[in-house]
């Protein structure tokens, strides 16, 4: 097995993006949160505090845990006394000589208590800071939560337009997303007037509030010029911290136009019927190809570096992906930080659950593969490094040994990064129905039909052997389904491999690198398979290569093509020369098509 980030370890979040959630305006209960570091060496204190003198604002400490609690309370009386102090300074030189404004005039004393009994000062902070102790600042009381649920990190994205969703990226400590609450505001139109309940005023600009209480908003084009505030409450089933507010570092703009995608809504409208699912494969791009100069001087001079960076693309490839209701849905190049912080939880909002399985070495790009809660229920799960199963697995062993008696071939094909996924789905409507979903995504290099071949038949045969492997668990045996970018056009042998079951040991691919070829092996699988979607003249293009390289395989004697999604025109494609563009944010175009079982 490899690294795998589970959805399961992501929260889930759908009841906060689709639901009302409660509103994060007002507090019944101020709170002083109190956290302690996994050495438990350090206590970080947090809480909000103003006055009629001083605009609240947030106070954090950071101190030793054995540190005498008398000290960390003389820290915080020092700290707001010399805000105040600061303030009345200022204050009181726009006021006359004789007057001083009395809101400033004394210190705010600190105190802890526990049970209504002030807390020793000698105690160390570890022993004082309990659950349900009372700092007193001035006339406020904190309750004090410890292990509170806190944001650790908050931001909304740099790229903003209308028409596409919006989404903060978060990082929480002791909450999740599930529990919290988000209400978002936008910066109040010149002219207009809004009752005071309804506004709230940061760095000077105010914001008026939206009444939309969930995750994730799509901003319309009377938004455009407008900044988000979004006020964040962390929270845990049972604990609540303290609200943050984030505002966007950049207005609302218009977005691109229509995007060919939207043209391929109109055939995913709706959810499948009973007995259908709809599959997608889609290579999105991974940024960490896609945000390099080589990508951007050589690759794909022709796309604006504006529709290149992943804050832009990752709108367009939220809302293209979710409007096609899919129910299996089957990506390649996906970077880890997309999957965690954007893709997962808001496909899990809309009620998908997924997982991820990275590449070898240290690409932080891989496959994601998600499905629709209602449609299945995972059984199995699991991620490979190609060439670490094929050096451990008995079933592998023919191959292996042809592979060694090249010494070239076996030093490059050991030691590519090239990941298989599978899971195991059970239809929630039939248990009697099990589907095997891989997921995959080939090596690249132009001189390498050789590999690829070797890398199906590793695939197919692996498959083959799950199979037997489920029937004999399940006793069901289950239907196959192969997705993803294998870099091979029809005309060559992983297309055969996959549809026939055989490719003949003096098929020229095998010998696509006379230093690295393939002598005496005849690959031979008994999982026969057919193209979904066909094959189209291209899933790939670019100015320097066309061509279809993806691909969703099915086993047609249990499954059966209900629909295809059309493809984009060639006008579309290459309206904007080639692929990236401003419209379409990947340089594949993912396949789609529904299934239906027999």
């Amino acid at each position: 097995m490899h690294r795998e980030l589970l959805a399961t370890t992501v929260v889930n979040i759908r009841r906060l993006f689709m639901n009302s959630v409660r509103t994060t305006t007002t507090m019944t209960q101020k709170v002083a949160v109190v956290n302690y570091s996994s050495e438990k060496d350090r206590m970080e204190l947090s809480f909000k505090y103003g006055t009629d003198g001083l605009p609240e604002r947030q106070f954090n400490f950071n101190r030793a845990s054995n540190e005498d609690v008398g000290s960390a309370l003389t820290r915080i009386a020092t700290n707001i006394n010399g805000q105040l102090e600061r303030r009345r300074k200022r204050k009181n030189k726009k006021l006359p000589e004789v007057e001083e404004d009395p809101k400033l005039e004394s210190e705010v004393q600190v105190a802890l208590r526990y049970r209504d009994e002030v807390v020793a000062t000698h105690q160390t902070n570890n022993e004082a800071w309990k659950e349900g102790s009372v700092l007193e600042v001035g006339t406020e009381k904190y309750l004090v939560s410890v292990n509170a649920p806190t944001v650790c990190n908050i931001r909304l994205p740099k790229v903003i337009m209308a028409g596409f969703p919006v989404f903060p990226h978060v990082e929480l400590k002791y909450a999740d997303i599930e529990h919290s609450t988000a209400l978002w505001y936008k910066s109040s139109i010149r002219g207009q007037s809004h009752p005071a309940s309804e506004t709230l005023t940061v760095n000077n600009m105010p914001f008026v509030n939206s009444h939309e209480e969930k995750l994730s908003i799509v901003p319309s084009k009377n938004d455009i010029g407008r900044r988000l505030l979004l006020v964040f409450t962390p929270r845990s089933d049972a604990k609540q911290g303290i609200p943050v507010q984030v505002v966007s570092s950049t207005s609302i703009e218009a977005g691109p136009g229509p995007c060919p995608f939207e043209t391929r809504h109109a055939f995913t409208t709706s959810y499948t019927e009973p007995s259908r699912f709809r599959c997608i494969t889609y290579n999105i791009l991974a940024d960490v190809y896609a945000d390099t100069k080589y990508t951007k001087g050589v690759l794909f001079p022709y796309c604006p570096p504006y529709a290149l960076d992943i804050g832009y693309r990752k709108l367009l490839l939220v809302k293209e992906i979710l409007g096609y209701n899919g129910d299996v849905i089957c990506l390649q190049e996906v970077d880890r930080k997309v999957y965690q912080y954007d893709l997962e939880p808001l496909f899990n909002a809309s009620g998908l659950c997924g997982f991820y399985t990275e590449k070898g070495g240290n690409l932080a790009e891989g496959m994601a593969c998600f499905y629709r809660t209602s449609k299945f229920r995972c059984l199995e799960r699991m991620s490979l490094i190609l060439s670490q199963t094929l050096a451990e697995k008995t079933y592998l062993a023919d191959i292996l040994y042809r592979i060694n008696e090249n010494t070239q071939l076996r030093d490059r094909m050991l030691n590519l990064p090239t990941a298989l996924q599978v899971v195991l789905l059970e239809c929630t409507e039939n248990k009697n129905r099990l589907l095997l979903v891989a997921n995959t995504h080939l090596y690249f290099h132009p001189d390498s039909d050789h590999i690829r071949l070797l890398q199906a038949y590793c695939c197919m045969r692996t498959i083959q052997w799950l199979c037997a492997e489920y029937v004999e668990k399940y006793g069901v045996s289950p239907a196959v389904l192969f997705a993803g970018d294998f870099n091979s056009c029809p005309e060559f042998a992983v297309y055969k491999l996959m549809t026939t079951g055989k490719v003949p040991e003096s098929s020229p691919d095998w010998q696509s690198n006379a230093e690295e070829a393939v002598n005496g092996l005849e690959a031979v699988q008994s999982v026969l398979l057919k193209s979904a979607c066909g094959t189209p003249e291209y899933t790939n293009y670019t100015a320097g290569f066309q061509g279809c390289l993806d691909y969703i395989f099915f086993e047609d004697q249990k499954l059966t093509v209900d629909e295809v999604v059309p493809m984009p025109s060639h006008e579309e494609v290459t309206c904007h020369q080639a692929l990236p563009s401003i419209v379409f944010p990947s340089d594949h175009i993912a396949q789609i098509a529904v299934l239906k079982w027999l």
